[in-house]
């Protein structure tokens, strides 16, 4: 391939403000709800976006575009452009027309093409826009115009099939949740494990015996000593003799049996138990380092989020000792994200938790911690704790609600083999999670460059017999020129006479064209 100036034989590098004229959009001054004769669309970022119009104006001194113009978002999110509608745009926007019969698809591309560049040249801190200087210092490769024929033809069939595979890889994330939601859902009804069931005979009942003789013995013991060393007698766990509840709407095998929440939990001290509440911990309890305090954010989905923490003294820590947690603690979220679950790893041990939390220690030689947290991300467990949380300035779900909450008791052994077998499916989506979102971030990225291909003459053939950029840059100029001429009568004949250093958007990329550098004044609106 020939170059010249870097560019491909025919090729010509000039200004973007030398193909178009441009008009800046306007707010109207009156907008109404539904269509009516006389009125046309109001077109907003959104309605760009492709939504549905929302307003309509008569408002005769709106710019109005139609199907030929490229729209470009000058103010807010910068950059981006679409094309193929008509009507009234609004201030944000700017409607482009293309001359010497560059196709309107070809601009488009062209400036999306340019995003970068538009991004790196605007102006404003909070509210970026686009740089007033955008149509003189934005430089752009100019095919000949068969070839831009050629490539608008090339990237319309390239960015079909992007879009394509885009809408069948959007599917992939909701088909990985329901898959999930089927995992677990075989796993807490016991239909993950049937087979396994076949093979191992293991009572629930004797575990529920057993477990009871253990909580027994613990509890005479703690009586025994309190009475040597003649303490305050113990009080007698509420949960030491676990409630079996009948199945009810719960479809569980006959093997299993249903239990509350706190009927699984430790019996020891403060094994369910609420974050401090009132100003038993405050903001004005945080310090720089210290003691973390494990708060709502850093439970999400079933992970704790090991960042965004707070910090308080050991002192204070000491004194809310009720709300510590260890390894293995289950965190319920008590207030706004409530019902979020997720349990507590070994770096974790030894924090707090803020007011906003509950958490649970489980009895060991009843349950494992894994199960629970398997078990309450369940749709079914879901729905008990949504209606379990009560809301009245935030939704609240109080350590009371949280403890009767039903949960299915396997035996520990098959409890063991459901996580084992959760986690291995869990995996092999997380494997396809991972592919998915690799290939979601080179498809993203394939636009770009599928587009610096185009305008770098890599995506379609050159064809030396076609007519040279530089004689369309010719016409365009000669067409801008008829243009301004035509305006110019049409001022003088409404008797606003001749505009001096006072460019409009539409007129200042024609007269960068002819006089390279000159000053002006933007003009009053």
């Amino acid at each position: 391939m020939e170059m010249e100036n870097n560019l491909p034989k025919g090729w010509v590098e000039c200004s973007i403000g030398e193909i178009l004229t441009a008009k800046k959009g306007k707010k109207p001054a009156s907008t109404i709800d539904e269509p009516r004769e006389g009125y046309v669309p109001y077109i907003l970022i959104d309605e760009m976006e492709g939504k549905q119009i929302r307003t309509y104006t008569n408002d005769p001194k709106v710019s109005i575009i139609d199907e030929t113009e490229v729209l470009l978002v000058w103010d807010g999110s910068i950059g981006k452009c679409g094309s193929g509608l008509k009507g009234a745009i609004g201030s944000t926007l700017v409607g482009l027309k293309a001359l010497g019969g560059i196709q309107t698809k070809f601009l488009e591309y062209t400036i999306r093409q340019q995003n970068n560049f538009i991004k790196e040249t605007s102006t404003g801190t909070g509210l970026q826009h686009i740089n007033k200087d955008f149509f003189e210092i934005c430089k752009i490769p100019l095919p000949p115009l068969a070839e831009q024929h050629r490539i608008v033809a090339k990237l319309d069939a390239l960015f079909e099939k992007i879009e394509n595979n885009k809408q069948r890889l959007e599917k992939i994330p909701k088909l990985l949740k329901r898959f999930r939601q089927s995992v677990l859902a075989a796993a807490v009804s016991g239909k993950l494990t049937e087979e396994w069931r076949v093979v191992n005979k293991n009572s629930v009942d004797d575990l529920i015996k057993k477990v009871n003789i253990i909580r027994e013995e613990k509890y005479k013991a703690e009586l025994e000593t309190a009475k040597k060393l003649k303490l305050r007698k113990p009080k007698r766990p509420s949960n030491l003799v676990i409630e079996v509840i009948l199945n009810g709407d719960f479809s569980i095998p006959d093997e299993w049996r249903l239990i509350t929440l706190e009927s699984s939990a430790s019996i020891e001290h403060y094994a369910m138990s609420s974050g401090p509440f009132g100003s038993a911990l405050g903001t004005k309890d945080y310090k720089e380092t210290g003691v973390k305090v494990i708060r709502g954010q850093n439970i999400q989905n079933g992970t704790f989020i090991e960042n965004n923490f707070v910090f308080i003294s050991e002192v204070k820590a000491n004194e809310l000792k009720r709300s510590s947690v260890k390894e293995g603690d289950l965190i319920v979220v008590a207030v706004g994200s409530s019902g979020q679950v997720a349990l507590v790893p070994k770096s974790m041990t030894g924090s707090i938790m803020s007011q906003n939390c509950n958490k649970m220690t489980f009895d060991e030689f009843l349950i494992e911690s894994k199960y629970v947290l398997m078990y309450l991300q369940n749709s079914m467990a879901i729905s008990q704790l949504k209606d379990k949380t009560t809301d009245t300035a935030r939704p609240f779900l109080s350590l009371t609600n949280l403890k009767s909450v039903i949960i299915p008791l396997a035996s520990i052994e098959e409890q063991k083999e459901i996580v084992r077998r959760v986690e291995q499916l869990f995996a092999f989506a997380d494997k396809i999670e991972a592919r998915y979102t690799k290939a979601k971030a080179m498809l993203d990225k394939l636009p770009q460059s599928i587009l610096a291909k185009a305008f770098r003459g890599e995506l379609v053939a050159q064809d030396p017999n076609d007519e040279p950029a530089s004689v369309l840059l010719e016409r365009i100029k000669a067409e801008k020129e008829k243009l301004a001429a035509e305006k110019k009568l049409i001022r003088q004949a409404q008797g606003k006479g001749k505009k001096t250093k006072e460019y409009s958007i539409e007129e200042k990329s024609v007269k960068i064209a002819a006089e390279k550098k000159i000053n002006y004044k933007n003009k009053k609106k």
